[in-house]
Parts: C-alpha cells; sequence; structure tokens
C-alpha cells in the first residue's frame, strides 16, 4: 500500500508541477515580451507529460494484480487478459479486447468476453464508461 501511495503523491506533485507550468506559460505567452520563453515552457511541459503516462501505466497494473489477486478462486485466463489489457492500453470497448484476447490466445468469442466483463462489473474491478468502454476501477 506504501508503494501505491507513493505513486498518488508522485503523480499530485507531477500534477502541480504541470499547472504552474501552464501558468508560466500562459503568463510569457499574453506579455509576448519573451516568446522564446514559452516556446521553452511549451517544450518543458511536453518533457513532464512524458513522466505522467508511464506512472499512469504503472498505477493501472498494480490495481490489476490486486484485482487478480484478490479473488478468491483462480482467475480464468480470458479475465487476466482482459484485467492487464486494460491496465496496459487503458480504456477499451468489447470489439478491442476481443483483438487483445484473440492475439494472446489465438481465438476470442465476444459473448465471451462481455460476459467475463459483467462478471468483472459485478465485482466491481471494472467501471463502465458512458461512451461503451470499459476501465479497471481505481
Amino acid at each position: 500500500m506504501g508503494d501505491d501511495g507513493d505513486l498518488d503523491k508522485l503523480s499530485e506533485q507531477l500534477d502541480a508541477v504541470m499547472r504552474r507550468l501552464d501558468l508560466i506559460e500562459a503568463v510569457l505567452t499574453e506579455q509576448k515580451q519573451y516568446p522564446e520563453l514559452a516556446a521553452l515552457m511549451g517544450d518543458l511541459k511536453m518533457s513532464a507529460a512524458l513522466y505522467n503516462e508511464p506512472l499512469k501505466l504503472i498505477q493501472r497494473l498494480i490495481t490489476a494484480r490486486r484485482v487478480i489477486q484478490r479473488s478468491e478462486e483462480p482467475r480464468d485466463e480470458v479475465s487476466r487478459i482482459i484485467l492487464n489489457s486494460l491496465a496496459v492500453k487503458g480504456a477499451m470497448n468489447v470489439s478491442a479486447l476481443s483483438r487483445e484476447v484473440s492475439a494472446t490466445r489465438g481465438t476470442a468469442s465476444r459473448v465471451t468476453i462481455r460476459k467475463r466483463l459483467k462478471e468483472l462489473l459485478k465485482e466491481g474491478a471494472v467501471v463502465k464508461n458512458e461512451d461503451g468502454t470499459y476501465r479497471l476501477r481505481e
């Protein structure tokens, strides 16, 4: 749990840095005195954003590992692939998840994917977004 708290804290700090860089960039752009500094702030922001995605990926992987380990009975292969795919790639719809399962197992049925997603929804491991995609519960 300590590692997860550290990741959350790091994510919050990175978000704060990004907000500050946004503010500095906006002020510099508005004043138009130092256009090269405004461009530099944009580059700095982009560099900081490069750290944000891997951090979110690590958080999703930790969540997936917890969900897989939390179950009393061993997870079936399809459910594990679904959870791992959502952890690595983020929110996905049934078709995208079917492609992921098919790429890993060789075969995948959309009916089976939907059935496993319903089980994972009922269990609280995943959440259905308004756009019809599924994501890991945070």
